[in-house]
């Protein structure tokens, strides 16, 4: 099993980008920690533990973790990249239109 793989438990993470984000869940703002020293760092929620953000140097988003929010029928929450793409698991078809993205 990949790193990505490993981190997330399955085989699949599905992240989505925001420039700003306002927490407003019940445990309000994530416990941070520093998962790479100076170049990224993950979000859990304080209350239950799970994995709910991570901030990237390299990325101008914030990525929040899609199964974290309230809300998920928006139409505008389509993939558009695929990272590792050649270490997906053989029976999980690719979406077609997502853009390949070797960073994780």
């Amino acid at each position: 099993m990949q790193g990505l793989q490993k981190l997330g438990g399955t085989p699949v993470m599905w992240w989505v980008g925001f420039a700003t984000v306002s927490w407003t869940g019940e445990g309000g703002e994530p416990t941070w920690y520093e998962t790479f020293p100076g170049e990224a760092k993950r979000g859990f929620c304080p209350t239950c533990g799970s994995r709910v953000a991570a901030i990237d140097s390299d990325i101008p988003e914030i990525g929040i973790n899609v199964t974290a929010l309230d809300d998920t029928s928006g139409p505008d929450l389509v993939p558009i990249h695929a990272s590792f793409r050649d270490n997906a698991v053989h029976w999980l078809p690719p979406v077609p239109e997502a853009e390949h993205n070797t960073a994780g």
